[in-house]
Parts: structure tokens; sequence; C-alpha cells
């Protein structure tokens, strides 16, 4: 115990010194440490941002907030939970999580950042699926063949490049909102497995399509953030890796059959439990390493 609280003093003095030098607005790159207990009273003030990845909506079949589809088994509830255990912030530490499934930048804008305030001291948000309208895009191709799902996936392109600058401007607000907050945006993982899926409605093909999608979406949030002040990415991509839907191991993504399953069919192509606990993983290796941005 006595080693984990000096690690924890010489954390906490790193990312004092590094909030310092931003502070006083220091040119050049400065190397922080991306933990967010850096404010003086030592509690942790989370609020959760974005859209069914981080509402949780799949991980249950039930909901704290009906309409938001909003589940206590989403990624920020557990990774609040890991990250107070690991970092051991007060008890009086707090989690507000605003996502809501179909969420879009503008209802974040709209919806959402009332809740970012001076006083919050970590930041986590997924976002931008549904402004490319993959959940739209996805049941174009389980319900149609293969020409209209190539059609459908052919337009998601360009909406991915026009996702950079509302994304960034995005980010921007929440830093001026949150000043001292660690914020932390994640990718998606890849929904689809390689190889054989049996009699799946969606070809091979297209899934190889969706997948170079869902990559080019992950590389243009990566890239967003990095060129971000103080934000950190989380990828939870590869810990999906044999977890996917036509994957033969341990689904942790929902198929259609699971959402009929819940009497839900938008919980389809959404993260299970597990996968929301692997997302969870991800966004704490994020919030808690070193990395190096803008100062």
């Amino acid at each position: 115990m006595a080693g984990t609280r000096s690690r924890n003093k010489r954390r906490s003095r790193l990312r004092l010194f590094a909030g310092l030098l931003t502070a006083v607005g220091l040119s050049g790159v400065v190397v922080f440490a991306a933990n967010a207990d850096s404010t003086v009273d030592g509690t942790l003030d989370y609020v959760a941002l974005g859209d069914s990845y981080s509402s949780g909506h799949g991980a249950s079949s039930t909901y704290a907030d009906k309409t938001c589809k909003r589940s206590d088994s989403a990624y920020p509830a557990l990774f609040f939970a890991k990250y107070k255990a690991d970092q051991q912030p007060s008890i009086s530490s707090s989690i507000v999580n605003r996502a809501c499934t179909g969420a879009k930048i503008q209802d974040v804008i709209n919806n959402q950042l009332e809740f970012i305030t001076g006083s919050v001291e970590m930041v986590t948000i997924t976002i931008g699926g549904n402004d490319v309208d993959f959940a739209s895009v996805a049941t174009t191709c389980v319900l149609n063949g293969s020409v209209t799902c190539t059609q459908a996936l052919n337009e998601v392109g360009p909406r991915i490049s026009a996702l950079r600058q509302p994304l960034t401007d995005l980010l921007g607000t929440i830093r001026k909102q949150a000043p001292v907050a660690n914020i932390v945006i994640s990718g998606y993982p890849k929904i689809f497995a390689t190889g054989s899926c049996g009699a799946l409605a969606i070809s091979e093909d297209n899934r190889d399509q969706m997948r170079s999608l869902q990559e080019s979406m992950n590389t243009l949030i990566r890239e967003v953030a990095a060129a971000s002040d103080r934000v950190q990415y989380a990828d939870p991509d590869g810990l999906f890796n044999t977890h996917r839907v036509c994957d033969t191991g341990d689904r942790w993504i929902n198929q259609v059959s699971d959402g009929i399953a819940q009497l839900d069919t938008g919980a389809a192509y959404h993260p299970n439990a597990n996968g929301q606990a692997a997302m969870a993983d991800a966004v704490f290796d994020a919030a808690t390493g070193f990395t190096t941005g803008p100062s």
C-alpha cells in the first residue's frame, strides 16, 4: 500500500506540473499524464457523453433510462469503478452519463454539453457513428441484397471525411467548458470478422467494405484527438479480435438474433456486456497512460 500511495503522489505531482505548464501558455510539446485527478480536492467529477456505444444500448435487456438506453453495464460505469479503484480519488467522486442512443454530434451539443462545467475532471465520449449513418446502412444491408448494400456503403466514405471539422469543434468546446478535464474519445470496434459467416445476409465483400469504413472512421477520430488539446484516443478494436459477429468464439457484439432475443432489434451490432467491459478497459488504458500532445 505504501508503494501505491507513493506512486499516486508522484503521478499527482506530474499531472499538476503539466497542468501548470499548460495554464501559463508555454509553447511547444508538453508530455502530460492522462489521469484526471489533478484538481486540488482529489475528487473525480466525471461526465460521459455520446451515442449508444456510451449509453450501453445492447449491453442488457433492461435500462436505467429507457429512452436513451442507458445501462449500468455501459463502459462509463465500468470505467468509473475501475478508475476509482486504481487512482483512489475521494469517495465524493461522481459520475453522470448523458449519452443517448441515436445521438449525433449536434445532439451532444444541444442536449449533453450543459453538464460539462469547469469543475468536471473527466470526460469520455463515443460519437460519430450516427452522423455517418452506420446504423441505417447496416439495416439496409441486412434487409436488402448486396447491390443495394454496396450502394449504401459507398455513401458512407464522404460522410466520414465531412466529420473532421464538426468533431474538432466539439472537442474544442468540451475543452473550453472543462479546462482541467482529461478528455478521452473512443473509437468503435469493427462489427464483423473476416471470412465465412454462414447464412448471414451481408456478403463477405460487403462486410470487408464495412470493416474498411470503420477503420477509416477510427483513423479520423484518432487524428482529430491527436490534434486537439489534451485529448486521448481509446482504441478498443484490437480487444474485439475473435469476438466479432461471424467469429466462432465468444461474441462481444450482438448480432440480429441477439436483438430479437432482447425484444429490441436496435441492440443488434452493438457491444454486449462483455464488449462494454472491453471498451471500459480501452478507455482506462487511455485515461491512465502518458501521452504527448499540443500544449
